[in-house]
């Protein structure tokens, strides 16, 4: 299980990796960590309110099925699936793999 140390976010515009035909995002031309503007959708085990990311985070390393988050509005949706089953352009959304090595480095 991944540990979270320092979680200092790293926001990740995702406008070069988005298809604009269909919102879907290519996370894999994304090199960091926390997701700005995606939606982890589905694969949802549950959610718990967070105060924000961070918190979301370490609500998420809590749950031993908790694989990838996505945060807003204070509601934190834990997922079973990495990157959820379908990472989507969403306004205001962050996701995080929990796969992710803290700090991310630039």
């Amino acid at each position: 299980m991944i540990k979270l140390l320092a979680l200092t976010a790293v926001l990740i515009s995702v406008s070069e990796a988005q298809d604009p035909s269909n919102n879907v995002v290519d996370v894999s031309r994304i090199p960091c960590c926390i997701l700005k503007d995606v939606n982890f959708a589905y694969g949802d085990i549950g959610s718990v309110p967070a105060i924000d990311t961070t918190d979301c985070v370490k609500k998420c390393n809590a749950n031993e099925k908790c694989l990838s988050v996505t945060y807003n509005n204070g509601q934190c949706w834990m997922k079973d699936k990495r990157l959820g089953d379908s990472p989507r352009y969403e306004q205001g959304m962050q996701s995080l793999d929990m796969a992710c090595v803290w700090p991310c480095n630039y």
